[in-house]
């Protein structure tokens, strides 16, 4: 689930449904790709403003990889705030309410949302904002996590291809930036979280809804077969 609420749109065949803070939006789109190396363009975030941050964990590291080598990489030009995490506590898993890629729908500026990553019902990843930057997907907690939005819809649990992709997400988090392999149950936590675990500070809301939030152990067995220790 993203965090701000598009204007809605008229729906159509390839309409999908991505869940913000605000409530399910429909948005009509197609893949687009900007380019290897766009100049981001940064935008009011005001849900960040003013607002109580938890305690540091650690800064992400200068040296650590940005981009996930298994995955598409198709970076964002707006719809995010260059050089804006400030510390690394682990990954929130989102469920999108729709199917196809985000980037198109991330890449509209009156948008407001993004994540840094996409899963696709058959297990492929995009990747749309570095590991350095911070994303507009969980209100208060986008500073301090980096986000996965997966294809489908809440009532209907992660494929099997969808948990070993975010497994292979996280095992490079482990590795890359030193998350822990253990489960988030609040924005102080560290680890694998889910969305609702911010409550109404990151937007007051079910997602990834029950089935999603129970997959987290079974991610987290597979990312440790990935990334043994």
């Amino acid at each position: 689930m993203t965090h701000r609420k598009p204007k809605p749109r008229p729906l159509s065949r390839r309409t999908a449904m991505v869940c913000i803070s605000s409530g399910l939006v429909a948005t009509a789109f197609g893949v687009v790709d900007r380019g290897e190396d766009p100049s981001p363009v940064r935008l009011a975030e005001p849900q960040d403003e003013g607002r109580a941050e938890p305690p540091a964990a650690a800064p992400p590291a200068p040296g650590r990889q940005a981009w996930m080598p298994d995955a598409t990489r198709k970076p964002l030009s707006v719809n995010f705030t260059p050089g804006g995490l400030r510390e690394m506590r682990g990954l929130v898993l989102h469920v999108q309410e729709g199917e196809n890629s985000l980037h198109s729908h991330f890449s509209d500026p009156s948008v407001q949302s993004s994540a840094h990553f996409w899963v696709s019902q058959s297990g492929e990843i995009e990747q749309y904002v570095s590991a350095h930057d911070r994303a507009w997907a969980q209100g208060t907690g986008n500073p301090s996590w980096l986000s996965v939005e997966t294809s489908g819809f809440a009532n209907r649990p992660l494929t099997a291809q969808q948990v070993d992709s975010v497994a292979r997400i996280y095992a490079w988090g482990m590795a890359q930036h030193g998350w822990p392999l253990e489960p988030a149950t609040t924005p102080l936590g560290r680890g694998l979280g889910v969305h609702r675990m911010g409550g109404r500070a990151w937007g007051g809301h079910s997602c990834p809804g029950p089935l999603r939030s129970a997959q987290t152990g079974e991610i987290l067995t597979a990312a440790r077969t990935r990334y043994p220790r």
